[in-house]
């Protein structure tokens, strides 16, 4: 674990029990909510909605700071070698993945779709701010076990993803690229490169239809 997540982790002052319940209503009952058909999948958006005012107001009562979050421009200068090299690697899997594998084909006219113009990014900005950049800390306060920050962080971001259609597929996928970033932002802290790096994996897995709602537009 990089010494400024430990350094994050000695800021957090709110109880673990605090921390836990936090835990569960920003990342764990609204996706069982969808997932459980409650919310309908179409009104995901709202419940993202409500992700982030929930996860905004455990911000504001923790009082974290920008600096919690590894914005410094030396931290970009720092890994963004290491983070470059991961984003392709994961990028060509996630082609290989689908165009061989999977024997997805792309997206026709990807550019008219309302993802790939400004959701990708929307999105991308938000699961890492949330994922990697609270929780990981967050879960670092419940525990010093590092493998087990990893996959407790891993499984919770592939929860996000079981409301998607075909399992089988998108969650491999989900569990890889969540295992990657937690193990990435754990060894380099990097707020604004693990940002770029989700973005670009995202367009990619849905550019091959990884996470596709059918009926839905994206």
């Amino acid at each position: 674990m990089h010494r400024s997540i430990r350094k994050a982790i000695h800021r957090i002052e709110t109880s673990r029990m605090e921390i836990f319940i936090q835990i569960v209503l920003v990342f764990i009952v609204p996706v069982a909510l969808i997932y459980a058909k409650i919310i309908p999948i179409q009104d995901r958006v709202f419940v993202l909605a409500g992700m982030v005012t929930l996860f905004t107001i455990v911000l504001v009562y923790e009082k974290w700071t920008p600096g919690m979050f590894f914005l410094q421009e030396n931290s970009i200068k720092k890994y963004f070698l290491p983070y470059l090299v991961f984003t392709i690697i994961m990028m060509l899997l996630l082609i290989g993945f689908g165009e061989y594998i999977i024997k997805n084909e792309e997206i026709k006219r990807w550019w008219t779709h309302s993802h790939f113009l400004y959701l990708f990014f929307i999105v991308s900005f938000f699961q890492e701010v949330a994922y990697r950049g609270y929780l990981i800390p967050a879960l670092g306060k419940l525990s010093r076990n590092v493998p087990m920050i990893v996959l407790t962080n891993t499984l919770i971001f592939v929860f996000l993803h079981t409301i998607f259609p075909n399992p089988m597929v998108g969650l491999p996928v989900a569990f890889v690229g969540g295992l990657g970033f937690a193990i990435m932002y754990l060894r380099y802290p990097s707020l604004p490169l693990i940002i770029l790096s989700h973005a670009a994996l995202n367009f990619c897995a849905v550019l091959y239809g990884f996470f596709i709602i059918p009926g839905v537009t994206h």
